[in-house]
C-alpha cells in the first residue's frame, strides 16, 4: 500500500513538472521568443519610447525645445528656429529660407503651428517669422 502511494505521488509530481515546464522556456512551441518586460506593472506600455516628440510625460523645457526644433526643421521653408517658453505658452520664431515669396510665408507659419499643436497639445503655440 505504501509503495503504491509513493508511486502515485511520484507520478503526480512528474506530471505536474512536465505540465508546467513548457511555459518556463524562452521559446514557445511555434519558435517565437516570449517577450519579457521589466517589472513596472505596465508590461512595456509606459516609457517604451520616451524620446518621441509630444510623448505625454513630464518633460523639461530644454527637452521640449530640442524636440520642437527637430520637428519643425522638416517643414519646407524653415531654415532655423528659436523657441521660448512662458508657462504653457510656447513662442516660436522661425527663420525662413532665402528666396521664399511673401505669399508663401503664412502657409509656412501655419504648417509649423499645425505640427507643433499636434505634437505638443500641452502648449499654446504662438508662431511668427523673420527673414
Amino acid at each position: 500500500m505504501q509503495m503504491k502511494w509513493k508511486t502515485m505521488t511520484l507520478m503526480a509530481l512528474v506530471i505536474c513538472v512536465l505540465w508546467a515546464t513548457p511555459g518556463c522556456g524562452k521559446q514557445t512551441t511555434n519558435g517565437m521568443k516570449a517577450q519579457n518586460y521589466k517589472n513596472d506593472g505596465y508590461l512595456g506600455r509606459a516609457n517604451s519610447n520616451p524620446q518621441l516628440p509630444g510623448h505625454h510625460i513630464v518633460t523639461n523645457y530644454n527637452t521640449d525645445n530640442r524636440t520642437m526644433r527637430e520637428a519643425i526643421r522638416k517643414v519646407p521653408g524653415v531654415a532655423d528656429s528659436s523657441i521660448t517658453f512662458n508657462g504653457a505658452d510656447a513662442y516660436v520664431t522661425i527663420k525662413l529660407t532665402p528666396g521664399l515669396q511673401a505669399r508663401e510665408i503664412p502657409t509656412v507659419e501655419q504648417q509649423v503651428a499645425t505640427v507643433l499643436r499636434f505634437n505638443y497639445p500641452r502648449y499654446t503655440i504662438h508662431v511668427k517669422s523673420m527673414k
